[in-house]
């Protein structure tokens, strides 16, 4: 703001301050402050005497602050600095010092509590194997040379396979190693939520500042799901100029979906170009020695002994994603430690998992629960997932949206992710739909236990 611009925001500020102060007192405490600048969102103003600081600071100070804050949206509070009679401004630059200081560690503090990333989510902690041995090594890359090769990087996989871990992984790794770095992680919903909440908070010319300089002044940027901003052109356009903005300065991006680039739907051409003119890679479900390895990492973390031929067993039976192996192995210790018996044995393995595994077969997945319901109300899996919506189809989606979460318990995200990116509150809303109608409606009820039967868990 410039020195005019000051001028007039204080003069205004004190026409109104003069309604609510009485004569005296304004022209004993206020008639020779002299407003400076403005820094951090805050009017500088300049006194001659200690006596007139403390007066401003404390006896006049919420008058003074809701006066400047009627006559500006973007200035909201004030600080005092003492003048001398020859070296005003130099003075008061060096007062406000500090503040810039403690402006620059606020930025630094906000930046690192948006991202503060799982500890446990390390890439020592990663199990490599086939399904993601190109993932790991890409992360890697990117973590030691953000900005320099891979960029943007574009992971891309099923629900429960490790995207969010290898991320936290790049955030761990680049904040051990160059804490200068700022680096910022936020997943798509986020990103989407923090956008419109700055167009609903900002009415002046400075729209959108807050929010560009939240996703634009940093090192790295990695946004998580990407595939929740279809359908959603303001966040896309938001997104296409920060992606542009970073990419021409360097600074790494790293994003994740749940499918290929080229697969997404409902988002721009232009960003799915973007997405696309890195390095993209993907993680796929884990093979049996990966499986094994994993929950051998997992049970050595939780410091639980399990034989190896029920870590095998486990690992066979359920080859769908390391979110679900992990929660086997979770339930199969909290048998344990409840019946006060040892891992070491299948039939325990089979007591503790008999609602979750069928013998002869695999676990079941969020896609058997697809296919179930696509054959159950004539329909094809593809419509499920898809934006179609006549009423055979609805049906079988909102149908498909109830049983995964009754049967499996994933996260609203997840089964969005799994039913063509929905967005987690139209999940929930569902769910809360069919809950209600399988009390009221016995035909509702009838149609989820015929699926499940059909599934083996009736």
């Amino acid at each position: 703001m410039e020195n005019k611009d000051v001028n007039i925001l204080w003069e205004a500020a004190l026409v109104d301050l003069s309604r609510v102060i009485s004569t005296v007192s304004y022209q004993l405490w206020l008639s020779d402050v002299k407003p400076l600048k403005i820094f951090n969102n805050k009017l500088v103003l300049s006194v001659k005497l200690h006596s007139n600081k403390t007066q401003l600071d404390n006896v006049l100070r919420d008058k003074i602050v809701a006066c400047i804050r009627k006559n500006s949206d973007f200035v909201n509070d004030f600080m005092v600095v003492l003048q001398s009679d020859e070296q005003n401004l130099e003075e008061a630059e060096s007062a406000s010092l500090p503040l810039a200081e403690e402006a620059e560690r606020e930025e630094t503090e906000s930046a690192a509590a948006s991202s503060r990333f799982k500890s446990s989510f390390t890439f020592d902690n990663f199990v490599v194997g086939d399904s993601n041995q190109l993932v790991f090594a890409a992360a890697k890359t990117v973590a030691e040379e953000p900005g320099k090769r891979y960029d943007p990087l574009f992971i891309y996989g099923g629900v429960g396979l490790g995207k969010t871990h290898i991320m936290h992984a790049i955030g761990n790794y680049i904040s051990a190693t160059r804490p200068q770095l700022r680096v910022r992680y936020a997943a798509a919903e986020t990103f989407t939520n923090d956008f419109i909440e700055s167009i609903r908070t900002n009415k002046d010319s400075g729209l959108n500042r807050k929010f560009r300089d939240k996703y634009r002044n940093v090192d790295v940027l990695m946004l998580d799901d990407i595939q929740y901003i279809a359908n959603k052109p303001g966040t896309e356009e938001a997104l296409f100029h920060t992606f542009n903005f970073l990419i021409e300065n360097e600074k790494q991006i790293v994003l994740s979906s749940d499918r290929h680039p080229s697969l997404l739907k409902n988002i721009e051409d232009r960003l799915i170009s973007r997405f696309a003119s890195g390095l993209t890679v993907d993680i796929a479900p884990p093979g049996l020695e990966t499986r094994i390895a994993i929950i051998q990492r997992k049970a050595y973390g939780r410091r639980f002994h399990i034989s190896s031929e029920c870590m095998y067993y486990i690992a066979e039976k359920i080859d769908t994603n390391i979110r679900e192996l992990e929660g086997a192995l979770n339930k199969v210790a909290f048998f344990c430690e409840m019946n006060k018996v040892t891992a070491d044995s299948i039939d325990v393995i089979r007591e503790a998992l008999r609602d979750d595994i069928e013998e002869g077969g695999r676990a079941l997945n969020y896609e058997d629960i697809l296919d179930a319901c696509a054959a159950y109300f004539g329909v094809r899996r593809d419509d499920i997932t898809g934006s179609r919506r006549s009423k055979q189809i609805v049906s079988a989606r909102q149908m498909a949206i109830y049983l995964i979460y009754d049967i499996l318990g994933l996260p609203l995200a997840d089964i969005g992710a799994c039913i063509g990116g929905k967005d987690h509150t139209t999940i929930g809303y569902t769910r809360d739909k069919i809950e209600k109608l399988r009390r009221e409606d016995p035909i509702v009820e009838r149609q989820i236990q015929d699926i499940r039967a059909k599934l083996g868990k009736a």
